[in-house]
Formats: C-alpha cells, sequence, structure tokens
C-alpha cells in the first residue's frame, strides 16, 4: 500500500498526463505555498476545481478509476462514469464528486467553488512540478478569499487559525 501522500501526487500527475484541466484549491492548495512543513495544515482530502466540461469530467473520472478509486456523491456511491446525460447533470449542477481509494485517500472533484469560476483561477494559477509534471494551483490569495466566500464555519476557523499563524510569523521577523 502506498503512503497518502504518494497516492495523491500519483494522482494529480496521472491527471495532469491526461490531459485534466484542474486547479488545486481548498486548503490542500494553500498547503503549495507552505515554506517549511510545519507550516502545512492538516487536511483529509485534495480539492481539485474541475474545468467544468462534461468530457472533461468524463477523463478525470476515467483516469482515477484506473488508479483504484471509487466514487460518492453525497455519501451515496457514483457509478455512472461515462452516462453523457447524469455526466453533463453534474457540471451543470457544478456538483462535487468524492474520489476515494480503500487506503483513505481522497481526492475531491469539484465542479464549483466559492468565489470564483474555473476561468477566475485557472487565469492566474501557478504551477508547480510534482515528479516532472505539472500541476496548477490557484494563487494563495485567491484560495484565502474563496474560503473566506464560503462562509463555512470550518472555513473562517481555518481563516482565523491560519491569520494568526502568519501574524506570528511577521512578528518573529
Amino acid at each position: 500500500m502506498s503512503e497518502p501522500a504518494s497516492a495523491l501526487a500519483d494522482a494529480l500527475v496521472a491527471l495532469s498526463e491526461a490531459g485534466v484541466a484542474f486547479v488545486i484549491v481548498g486548503v490542500g492548495g494553500i498547503n503549495f505555498y507552505a515554506r517549511i512543513p510545519a507550516e502545512a495544515y492538516a487536511t483529509l482530502d485534495l480539492d481539485a476545481l474541475l474545468e467544468p466540461t462534461t468530457a472533461n469530467l468524463r477523463e478525470a473520472l476515467r483516469v482515477l478509476s484506473g488508479l483504484g478509486y471509487t466514487f460518492e456523491s453525497g455519501s451515496e456511491p457514483f457509478v455512472d462514469l461515462e452516462d453523457e446525460t447524469i455526466l453533463a447533470g453534474v457540471v451543470r449542477n457544478g456538483a462535487c464528486l468524492s474520489a476515494l481509494r480503500q487506503d483513505a485517500v481522497q481526492v475531491d472533484l469539484m465542479l464549483s467553488a466559492s468565489g470564483f469560476s474555473y476561468d477566475q483561477l485557472a487565469a492566474d494559477s501557478v504551477s508547480f512540478q510534482i515528479a516532472g509534471s505539472p500541476v496548477r494551483v490557484g494563487t494563495l490569495a485567491k484560495l484565502l478569499e474563496s474560503k473566506y466566500a464560503s462562509g463555512r464555519p470550518k472555513d473562517l476557523q481555518f481563516l482565523r487559525a491560519f491569520e494568526a499563524s502568519a501574524s506570528e510569523d511577521e512578528s518573529d521577523s
């Protein structure tokens, strides 16, 4: 069984090499900007905002299925991996599908995000190299703004912790 970090890296590399258009967002995206491991935040999943097209979603599902992932939507199994009508509905509704592995690795395939469209996040995304493959990550400012725009208590709590940590870093300088 592979380590979760390497399984996530394998998934990102496979998606990138298959030409799936995505931008990493959420806490996982924010972690790309950590200068040292101690600045990274624990998260249970990695959020990939997909370009919202049926073909792009279908390819992401194909790639991750080939890596042993199964899929859920709203805690229910999602098995309609090639049904154009169902996939178009997922895209139209801006839904999120969770890609899960038995070793608890999870990639959330998002078709919408708080505060920004895919195009807005992709336009100035930053490219990071993972095993020689480019992976696009939203800018830190937009990822933080998206957390704020969501208004979810867990995101607002994260922002308070992030800001407190940043304040500590500034006072240590």
